[in-house]
């Protein structure tokens, strides 16, 4: 291939001095020479390998970010490792605010914004885009929401009173309601969430 590349030049003009010596007709003169240009141009095409309509750019470009509930759970993300470990409790709600919305579609710019303005006031969360990026970084697409709610929970109740989980639980509901009405899935998971951590209250009385 790399001959017929570095020839081509040299072929296409003794095709040329051929045809005038030959004195065709400039119809037939004028068709050899497409014919001879596009052949080269098929055979010196570069290709791609491994391309295929369904490449990585093309499905990061998702024309669906508004459409809650579309996506479904990536397989992939079901065996992420837990989230036990997490010690700071700003960044495991800033975690569950993500992946609410991450569950069922791709973040949108309302919700982001939502979840900024949430981290200034409550949270007070100081450097804000580096948090989230590290909170970011925990979540995954279509990931079920429910078993990383049950990995932070246990961080919540212990570093946060009642009203404080249930002023977290109106941030999630906010969240959620960022871009038009919660889903039933994303309603469903809070209302989970919100009975885990005031069950946890009422245990802790009966004690």
């Amino acid at each position: 291939m790399d001959a017929i590349r570095k020839w081509a030049g040299w072929i296409a003009a003794l095709v040329l001095v051929s045809l005038l010596l030959l004195q065709v007709p400039r119809g037939v003169f004028l068709l050899a020479i497409a014919a001879g240009v596009g052949g080269l141009y098929w055979m010196t095409r570069p290709r791609a390998k491994g391309a295929t309509v369904n490449s990585p750019s093309s499905q990061a470009l998702d024309p669906r970010p508004l459409n809650k509930g579309v996506d479904g759970p990536d397989p992939a993300a079901l065996t992420r490792r837990p989230l036990h470990h997490l010690q700071d409790v700003r960044l495991a709600a800033v975690v569950l605010m993500i992946q609410l919305v991450r569950t069922g579609a791709p973040l949108t710019a309302a919700e982001k914004n939502v979840i900024h303005e949430l981290m200034a006031d409550p949270l007070e969360v100081e450097d804000r885009q580096a948090m989230f990026e590290l909170a970011w970084q925990l979540t995954d697409r279509g990931r079920v929401f429910s078993p990383v709610a049950d990995d932070l929970t246990p961080l919540l109740v212990s570093r946060l009173t009642m009203d404080e989980r249930l002023q977290f639980i109106e941030m999630l509901t906010r969240v959620a309601n960022a871009y038009g009405e919660a889903s039933d899935l994303q309603q469903e998971a809070i209302v989970r969430l919100k009975r885990r951590l005031t069950m946890a209250q009422a245990a802790n009385l009966r004690r």
